[in-house]
C-alpha cells in the first residue's frame, strides 16, 4: 500500500494534473460572496444573473481558450444555463470539490424561474428568485476557489458602483413591492352591478 504522511496525494491534488491546477489558478472560475450575489441580484431585478452568467462563461473561455461569445451566452443565459450549468458541476468535480447539486436540475430551476416573469401580479415575483440556483453553484465555485486558487479575489465588498445601484435598484424594488402588494383597491373594484 501506498501510504501519504503528508496529504500530497489528497482527492483535490490528484482529481487534476498539475497543469490543470495551473491553468486554473491563473483563471479561476468568477467569484462572487453569496451575501453579495444575492443583493445585487435583487437590486438588479435579474439583471446581474447576466453579469454572473457572463463572468463564468468568460472564465471559462480564457482558461480552456475556446471559441465561444460570452456576452452572448449571458443574454440568453436561462437557455444556455442548460450547459454551464453541468459544466459547472464538471470543474468543481474534476478538482475534488464536493457538488452534490445537479447541473442539469439547477439549469431546469433556473429556466423555469426566469419565465415566472410573464406571470401576473403577484406571481410574477417569483422570478426574482432566479439568483437561488445561482447560489447553489456559487458556494461550490467558492469553496473551488478557496482551495484550488486561494490568492484569487473574493468579490465580496461592495464598490461605488455597486453601492449606487443598490441604492437605486433597491428604492424600485421597494416602490414596486408598494404598489403590488399595498396599493389601494381601485374604485369599483369589488363591488356587486347594482340593479335598476
Amino acid at each position: 500500500m501506498y501510504s501519504d504522511p503528508e496529504g500530497t496525494f489528497s482527492s483535490l491534488r490528484t482529481a487534476a494534473a498539475p497543469a490543470d491546477l495551473a491553468a486554473y489558478r491563473a483563471m479561476p472560475q468568477f467569484s462572487v460572496s453569496l451575501g453579495k450575489l444575492v443583493v445585487m441580484s435583487l437590486c438588479t431585478f435579474g439583471l446581474y444573473d447576466v453579469y454572473w452568467a457572463y463572468k463564468q462563461w468568460d472564465a471559462q473561455r480564457k482558461r480552456e481558450q475556446e471559441d465561444i461569445s460570452p456576452f452572448w451566452r449571458a443574454v440568453f443565459a436561462p437557455l444556455f444555463g442548460f450547459s454551464l450549468f453541468p459544466r459547472l458541476q464538471r470543474i468543481i468535480v474534476s478538482y475534488g470539490v464536493p457538488a452534490t447539486w445537479s447541473g442539469p436540475a439547477l439549469a431546469t430551476a433556473y429556466f423555469l424561474l426566469q419565465l415566472m416573469w410573464r406571470l401576473p401580479d403577484p406571481y410574477w415575483w417569483l422570478s426574482l428568485l432566479s439568483f437561488v440556483p445561482i447560489v447553489v453553484a456559487q458556494r461550490s465555485i467558492n469553496e473551488l476557489n478557496q482551495a484550488v486558487a486561494p490568492d484569487a479575489p473574493r468579490n465580496a465588498s461592495y464598490s461605488g458602483a455597486n453601492v449606487v445601484v443598490i441604492v437605486i435598484g433597491g428604492l424600485f424594488l421597494l416602490l414596486a413591492l408598494i404598489g403590488t402588494f399595498l396599493s389601494p383597491e381601485p374604485v369599483g373594484q369589488g363591488q356587486l352591478p347594482v340593479s335598476a
